[in-house]
């Protein structure tokens, strides 16, 4: 297939994402700054392929030898997604320990693979009972035929795959474990100029992250159609997910998603809220609150909406939050929901109060979390008390980190008892005991010169 047209239009493009983000907002961007090296030769190009016993795709292949290949910039990439594009053959040890062979290996992953095959294909080799030697054999199974790309920060990359039906395609992987995710592009050279035309749109430079390439290209008109004309629920919850990468949207697609919001599939029906609250909070208000007063899971959504898109109005949401709270018993929904109600500045510690022996140790973790935000709460210690003396180690070590700050002599027999309890750090308690009491020794010295002085 001939690129001639297409790597044209990415070498103008190029030099327009530099002019369109010239403070270098887009993630990364700051890195290599839209700056490319000198391309590589084909001699180059044909020893790596025969070095590995592979045919790189044609896409790539082009982008190389066309375009360019690395930089001076982070660990030496070209301008690209996220931290950019490697050099060719530098960074293969991003995926296998001992890449000589994975590349050439057959490439198994596939756009449509479920989570229950993710889970078939990694389970077996995160067990400690597997020789190390048979796990990294595993995991050079599962990922085969992929080369790295780039750099998304922290174990986030991009990598292409290299044969098979799906071979020219660029996936995003977590080395932590999590399911690849393919970008939607069927080329690696479509994929690269979406990053380009969405720097120059401005879609990648908005506040928050941005994690280009995990959702559906395009604006909201063309998004919309994708929606109405697809045959499946999977295609039109990705046409809505694609919306979130935009910063405004038509009337006509706030309406729609207004509708969409009472829709009877519960996955459509929670990202519209989402993309309504995100576009247009006052249309959303409604179907929030029928949401908040739902099931945990439409609770979770309606939150996560305000909290993400709204939170300069959670003072709004105080009274339906407050008699909610008491009737939720998803840690996820009840964390969202307390995270509303501390950034509204209200005082519900009494609300709080009954939860703190809830028999779920992350609704309680999460009450002395919000406990320890409040602006009262050196007027907390009975409940804090209730903390330190948990069964559960995790709140017990939140209760010590919420407790930052306050100085009360009813803490010392609680802190000794903590110390009796935990005789080791492995719960970074005794860290956190420690700080708590250098605090309250402060404390009291501070006091005794003050009456000193007086």
């Amino acid at each position: 297939m001939d690129h001639t047209d297409q790597l044209q239009r990415i070498r103008t493009k190029l030099a327009a994402a530099r002019k369109s983000d010239p403070d270098f907002k887009v993630f990364g961007a700051g890195s290599h700054q839209y700056r490319i090296g000198p391309p590589a030769s084909e001699k180059d190009v044909r020893a790596f392929e025969e070095r590995h016993s592979i045919k790189l795709p044609a896409c790539y292949r082009s982008f190389l030898t066309s375009i360019g290949n690395g930089r001076h910039s982070h660990r030496k990439s070209a301008a690209g997604p996220y931290y950019g594009i490697y050099p060719l053959g530098k960074h293969l040890d991003e995926i296998a320990a001992t890449p000589a062979g994975f590349l050439r290996r057959p490439a198994i992953l596939h756009p449509a693979m479920t989570d229950e095959e993710w889970s078939q294909e990694t389970e077996p080799r995160n067990s400690d009972e597997i020789p190390a030697g048979e796990r990294e054999e595993g995991f050079d199974r599962i990922y085969g035929g992929l080369l790295p790309l780039g750099s998304q920060g922290c174990t986030y990359l991009h990598v292409l795959v290299l044969n098979g039906p799906h071979a020219g395609r660029v996936v995003n992987l977590n080395l932590d474990g999590e399911k690849p995710k393919f970008a939607f592009e069927r080329t690696f050279l479509d994929w690269y100029e979406r990053w380009l035309d969405e720097v120059i749109h401005g879609y990648l430079s908005q506040d928050g992250p941005a994690w280009f390439g995990y959702t559906m290209a395009g604006d909201d008109q063309r998004l919309m159609e994708i929606y109405a004309g697809a045959g499946d629920r999977q295609t039109q919850l990705e046409a809505l997910e694609g919306l979130a990468k935009l910063d405004v949207v038509s009337e006509a697609t706030c309406q729609k998603l207004l509708e969409l919001s009472a829709d009877a599939d519960m996955t459509i029906r929670h990202q519209a809220l989402l993309m309504l609250a995100k576009f247009a909070y006052s249309m959303a208000r409604q179907p929030l609150r029928s949401h908040i007063m739902g099931d945990d899971g439409d609770c979770l959504v309606a939150c996560q909406g305000i909290y993400w898109y709204a939170r300069a109005e959670s003072k709004e949401w105080i009274d339906l939050l407050r008699n909610r709270l008491p009737t939720v018993n998803s840690p996820e929904s009840f964390r969202f929901l307390s995270y509303l109600l501390v950034n509204s500045g209200a005082d519900f510690s009494e609300d709080l109060r009954p939860l703190c022996t809830h028999p779920e140790e992350d609704i309680r973790s999460q009450v002395f979390y919000s406990l320890g935000k409040l602006a009262n709460k050196r007027h907390l210690v009975d409940l804090f008390l209730l903390g330190l003396d948990d069964p559960c180690p995790s709140v017990v070590h939140t209760t010590l980190q919420a407790l930052k700050g306050v100085q009360d002599e009813r803490l010392a027999a609680a802190y000794d008892r903590v110390r009796d309890r935990f005789k080791t750090d492995e719960h970074y308690i005794l860290t956190n005991l420690q700080l708590r009491m250098k605090e309250m020794r402060g404390g009291i010295l501070t006091r005794f010169l003050k009456r000193l002085r007086g």
